[in-house]
């Protein structure tokens, strides 16, 4: 599956994450509640920004919603076309 980033500039695929997850928002200038992406080869890249962290958990567990609905067809000899999941503006 590919996550596109909230402004758009960046597609990441989800089998090179390592770890999804949302920020401290003191670490931000904004202080928003930024969803984070380790992937496999030591990067970190912020693909959204919420005002709320109830936000940022609800758009978090749409990601993994998404890929665990992927991942299941994946399995199956199904040929499937590839998923993206964008990020929501807000």
């Amino acid at each position: 599956m590919i996550i596109v980033s909230q402004d758009r500039d960046t597609a990441i695929n989800f089998d090179n994450v390592e770890i999804i997850g949302i920020g401290d928002p003191l670490e931000d200038d904004d202080g928003k509640f930024k969803i984070l992406c380790n992937t496999t080869s030591d990067n970190q890249y912020t693909i959204a920004k919420y005002k709320s962290e109830q936000r940022a958990n609800e758009v978090l567990k749409q990601v993994i919603g998404k890929y665990a609905q992927f991942f299941e067809n994946r399995n199956r000899d199904i040929i499937m076309p590839p998923k993206v999941y964008e990020m929501p503006k807000e």
